[in-house]
């Protein structure tokens, strides 16, 4: 459980009241099962699997959930460089798109197994956006104003966010237009053709180009001489640029900064993209490590994962102890995040910047996490655990390469994003008269690797501990990585079998679940990415509880499924959270 300590950083300077709102449960109860013979067991549909829609369904998210689509607004905005060279092919790759006034585009975010879209309608300073996991929400930013409308049209709210600092920034379209003319008398500019590629279904010559330490990588149609697909790395970050078009047809009325008649209009405050302070940064890795990793600092900090960040920030801000701030603390909270990744997203440092957070504990005043050198400074500024800062020489800096086990932590997120090892799960929770919960998590791997005999699992709850893992009735060895994370160690010789059967036990105090109304919520979560997944509850004898009645016609019921899950469309580890329909025994 956070601390209140803890919370009070996080809302510190906020001259605001603190409200509790009770969370209401909505429950459908539905068909009786047979369970252990000569138990009756009632299966609820109790669980919330959907995250966004009862998110967005909260008053006291709406405007939180609105700052938080500023980070897409980071990734978005500035970020091709010089896409063109003044070389022989360099007129026929650029003519046509000289005189476009309107643009589409997807932004690329993400692992290819696990990709988010941004796609962008570009017209004069305004720009539509969507994202692909954020559904019913259209984003309309406009730079002239410098504002952004986000509507949500399952709600039925309209959000403005004042951005502040804009004057320098270009929809894509003027932004090409004035890269062209700039790079035409730059003759140090050199591009490489790396010759032809499918992208799409569609024959391109590649263009490499190299400037400045940054690599843009161009493929434009053989026929029309279009680019279709453009890939920037810089030192510290990398996009891909899809299905361009230019010069296309769009609907103006679909650019509005107006409020629908029936929509309900909110402000979410203010961003300043001039403001790129290091103690802006500071507090954004403190938000980060509190809020969204359990008093951790994140495996990686970059951008190009905004989206996910922006979906965990939703969620890190529901937790128990969040959930005491207001509407306005929340959004404001958004919003020092926000500010505080400008700082990265702009960098205005030399050279590249270096995080080496990934495992570091949150108050760690010995280990560095991050460090960079301030434009036209002899010694980098390093920051550490604790978020205290030093001036350090560049001979005295710390080594960049990761430990053993932060290079572990990283490869468990990649092996989950690339689910790499895929099952069916069926845990088993005991309420025990100790206050906790011994649960045995049965697992049947459907899909393993051949590279590797590492797996990789993560409990439901931070403070959870594994306590044994057996596979086919045989014990095999496991080591603690991080907080919730463990890798479990499969034996080579049984990695080719059809069908492979784990067992996990694990425990967590039941201080770790949230209390609501008749019960607790609870995580849904597999170990690993699975395809089904089924969570049944069991109340020992003595453990002083008993299902509510409100949820079961037999108090003396000592088992409940809770959740069922079969045949998911793809493979996924959250599920969102269901109820844990308790109270306490006569």
């Amino acid at each position: 459980m956070r601390s209140a300590e803890n919370i009070e950083k996080l809302v510190k300077n906020l001259d605001l009241d603190i409200d509790t709102n009770t969370e209401i449960d909505r429950v459908i109860l539905s068909e009786l099962l047979e369970a252990q013979e000569k138990s009756k067991k009632i299966y609820s549909a109790l669980a919330k699997p959907n995250i966004r829609r009862i998110i967005m369904k909260s008053r006291i998210t709406k405007l939180a959930a609105a700052a938080v689509l500023i980070i897409g607004v980071l990734v978005g905005l500035r970020f091709v460089g010089n896409p063109f060279a003044a070389s022989v092919t360099f007129a026929e790759v650029i003519q046509p798109i000289l005189n476009a006034r309107t643009a589409s585009l997807d932004i690329l975010l993400g692992s290819q197994e696990k990709q988010y879209v941004i796609h962008d309608e570009v017209m004069g300073s305004r720009i539509r956006r969507t994202v692909s996991n954020v559904k019913h929400s259209d984003i309309i930013i406009d730079l002239e104003q410098q504002k952004l409308l986000t509507l949500d049209h399952a709600a039925k709210t309209a959000v403005y966010l004042e951005l502040g600092g804009l004057d320098n920034i270009q929809n894509y379209v003027e932004l090409l237009r004035d890269t062209i003319i700039r790079l035409q008398n730059e003759p140090d500019f050199q591009v490489k053709e790396r010759g032809l590629q499918k992208i799409n279904g569609q024959d391109c010559i590649v263009f490499v180009a190299e400037s400045e330490g940054q690599t843009i990588t161009i493929w434009a149609d053989q026929k029309t001489a279009l680019p279709v697909r453009i890939e920037q790395k810089t030192p510290n970050m990398q996009i891909v640029c899809d299905n361009l078009q230019f010069d296309i047809a769009l609907d103006e009325s679909q650019f509005s900064m107006e409020v629908p008649n029936d929509y309900v209009e909110q402000s979410a405050g203010r961003i300043d993209f001039k403001k790129t302070s290091e103690s802006d940064f500071i507090e954004a890795l403190r938000i980060w490590a509190e809020i969204l990793e359990d008093g951790h600092f994140p495996d990686s900090i970059n951008l190009e994962d905004a989206v996910k960040i922006g979906l965990k920030l939703h969620h890190g801000l529901r937790r128990s102890a969040l959930s005491a701030l207001t509407e306005q603390q929340q959004g404001e909270v958004a919003l020092r995040f926000g500010q505080g990744l400008v700082f990265i997203r702009f960098f205005k440092g030399e050279g590249k910047w270096h995080y080496a957070g990934v495992g570091v504990e949150l108050g760690d005043a010995e280990t560095p996490i991050f460090w960079y050198r301030p434009k036209d400074s002899d010694t980098w500024r390093v920051i550490y655990g604790d978020l205290h800062v030093e001036d350090v020489e560049e001979e005295y800096l710390p080594e960049p390469e990761l430990s053993d086990r932060q290079a572990k932590i990283l490869e468990s997120s990649e092996q989950w994003e690339k689910q790499e090892f895929v099952g069916t799960e069926k845990d088993l929770w005991h309420v025990t008269a100790a206050g906790d919960i011994v649960a045995y998590s049965y697992i049947t791997l459907t899909k393993v690797p051949q590279a590797t005999d590492s797996m990789y699992i993560k409990l439901p709850y931070s403070g959870a501990v594994l306590e044994s893992v057996t596979l086919d009735d045989e014990e095999i060895p496991f080591a603690h990585l991080i907080r919730d994370r463990y890798e479990v160690n499969l034996p080579l010789g049984k990695l080719d079998q059809s069908e492979m059967n784990l067992k996990c036990s694990w425990a967590v105090n039941m201080e770790a679940l949230k209390k609501v109304d008749y019960g607790y919520r609870i995580n849904l979560q597999g170990l690993i990415p699975v395809t089904g997944f089924k969570l049944t509850a069991v109340l020992e004898g003595d453990c002083g509880l008993e299902f509510a009645t409100k949820y079961v016609n037999d108090p003396s019921i000592r088992s409940l499924d809770l959740f069922i899950q079969d045949e998911m469309a793809s493979a996924k580890m959250q599920m969102g959270t269901c109820l844990l329909p308790v109270n306490k025994s006569d």
